[in-house]
């Protein structure tokens, strides 16, 4: 059967750079406005999901990002994230394939996926969260993501979140069946900052 959840993994990316760069940079001992970069070849995005009480699970390959972040206002954080949605990897050229297809991620009309954050909020200790709203295929909806990051020369922010696909129009119409494929889409993240 096909698969046909690539979008997640682009949601997921898009939540979990802005998280990782924000906590990356919070961690940083300069008090003042830092950019930071990821480093791609140590930076991962995942994503799994139920179809027909399989688990399932892909990634992106390509994505990046533009990050700011001032530790005397955490508020005044501007973090944007790009996904190449064509980059999604479910192990199989066949499920990316059709994972691409209008139906699912309509790579052809909208090629990648963004997020933008608009909060962002320490949960104490070394956890953050963040807001802001993903848009993929022309919907723009608000997500939140929680992550953690450990202090280093090289911050590792890692994390999780939960999506639901159909609020994006992804795999609707004759995949809008839960019972088939999931609705709800689990991303995790381990992202390695460049300071």
């Amino acid at each position: 059967m096909k698969q046909p959840f690539a979008f997640f993994a682009s949601t997921t990316l898009l939540s979990f750079a802005l998280l990782v760069s924000v906590v990356a940079t919070a961690f940083t001992t300069n008090a003042s406005a830092n950019n930071l970069k990821l480093d791609p070849t140590k930076s991962t995005i995942g994503f799994s999901f139920s179809q027909l009480g399989v688990s399932m699970k892909g990634k992106f390959t390509k994505f990046d990002a533009a990050l700011f972040f001032d530790a005397k206002k955490p508020e005044a954080t501007k973090a944007e994230f790009s996904v190449d949605l064509g980059s999604v990897d479910l192990g199989d050229k066949a499920y990316n394939d059709e994972t691409k297809s209008a139906v699912w991620l309509n790579v052809g009309k909208f090629p990648r996926a963004t997020f933008v954050a608009d909060k962002v909020v320490s949960l104490g200790g070394n956890k953050f969260e963040a807001t802001g709203k993903l848009a993929i295929k022309g919907v723009s909806q608000p997500i939140k993501a929680q992550f953690s990051v450990t202090d280093s020369a090289s911050p590792l922010v890692e994390g999780a979140f939960t999506m639901k696909r159909l609020g994006w129009k992804i795999g609707d119409k004759e995949w809008g069946d839960t019972s088939v494929v999931a609705d709800d889409v689990k991303v995790t993240f381990k992202f390695t900052t460049i300071k």
